[in-house]
Parts: C-alpha cells; structure tokens; sequence
C-alpha cells in the first residue's frame, strides 16, 4: 500500500494469501479499501477469505514481507496457516512479518520459524470501545508470554496512553521493532499531545528500542 512503512531504507513488501477480520475496527482502512476503492478484487468485502492461488509468489533474500497486511492472521484456520507457513520456510532469508490484534496465535501451537516477526497491534494501553478485538492489556499479557526471538509491536493508529505505564507494556514485550504511526483517515480518534508522542518515541529510543516512524506521524510532531 502507499502508506506502508520502510524499515532499514526499504518499503515493506506485501502479500495476502488471506485476507478479511471480524473485529469491526471503526478506523480500519483495509476494510474501507475492501469495501469501497478495491471491491473488484474483494467481491466478499472483508469477511475472512483464504487465497491458495496466492500461494505462488518468490521473495528475495533481502526482502521484509507484511503477511496479510489486508486483514488478520488470527482468524486463519491451523490447516490454512500450515500451508502459509510452508511459503514462508521457503524463504528462510526472508524476513516476514505477521501482526494481529488477537495474539493467541503466537502461544497455541502454531508453528512460526525464526524469520518471521511476531507482531501486535497495539494503539494505547487504554480499553478502545470502536474496536471488537480483545482489549490492549490483553494483547500486551499475551505478547509477554510470547519467548520468539522476533517480535514487532505497531502502534497505529496511535490513541491517547498513559506514558509510563504504555512505556512498560513495551518493554515488557520487548520487541526489536516498534512502528508508530498516526490516524491518516480522518477517524476523528482521541489522539495523544505532540508532546506526549515525543516523550514516547525519546524514552523508547533511549532503551534501545527500533523505533520507526511511519508517513503522517509527523502530523501529531508539530
């Protein structure tokens, strides 16, 4: 998509072999595209679909891949994401990335190589009541249960949080990326100071954290 964001100089690449999510984000701009610019190629809007013939694609070895990035890696059946799954060990210098707002995933047998980044959707350390995903402080109990060697939090679109204790969730994660980006479609979301953004980004950069700062957040900078 136009907006993804670049890691290392590079735009993510990616690829949905699956596509759609139940969780009715009222900011989700995947679904919009499904239902709306791209209803073409979605004749079933956004409702969870598999794609097997999208299963023949070839990466290379420098490239970082975003896998359903047009939908919700939880909601695919065992069956579908063994066969995911088999793609990606295809490619073991490839980096992937998967990221869901329902981590069970990543703790309940699911088998995920060492190329691939674990990653969560987390907006604010606040309850998101637009939102039918388990709440924040779920995703973050299970994010730290999580011992893969790579893990990736994204916090967009970024909500209003309490500092500190937003800060510790992220520590306790501890992930090697953190990408933070801001509502970029006017979804009129309860959004934090430039200030308390700024200190965000400051204290996680000072312990070591990969912050990368995604297209439109400079809006929220100023």
């Amino acid at each position: 998509m136009s907006k993804m964001f670049t890691y290392n100089g590079k735009r993510l690449k990616t690829w949905n072999p699956f596509t759609g999510c139940n969780f009715n984000c009222s900011y989700c701009w995947a679904r919009e595209l499904a239902e709306g610019k791209l209803k073409n190629s979605y004749p079933n809007g956004f409702i969870p679909e598999f794609h097997p013939k999208r299963l023949k694609v070839s990466f290379k070895p420098d490239d970082f891949v975003f896998v359903c990035s047009m939908g919700d890696i939880s909601f695919t059946t065992l069956e579908q994401y063994d066969q995911i799954d088999t793609v990606i060990q295809k490619f073991p210098d490839t980096k992937f990335l998967l990221c869901t707002k329902h981590p069970d995933i990543y703790v309940c047998g699911y088998p995920f190589p060492d190329n691939v980044y674990h990653g969560v959707t987390l907006e604010t350390n606040r309850l998101t009541p637009m939102s039918k995903s388990p709440s924040p402080e779920t995703r973050y109990q299970i994010m730290t249960l999580d011992e893969h060697p790579h893990k990736f939090i994204s916090i967009e679109p970024i909500m209003d949080f309490d500092l500190i204790e937003f800060a510790n969730w992220i520590y306790d994660i501890n992930p090697e990326i953190v990408e933070i980006g801001a509502d970029n479609y006017n979804n009129n979301l309860p959004e934090p100071s430039s200030n308390k953004v700024r200190k965000l980004i400051d204290i996680l950069t000072l312990h070591g954290v990969n912050v990368v700062q995604k297209q439109g957040l400079e809006r929220l900078l100023v």
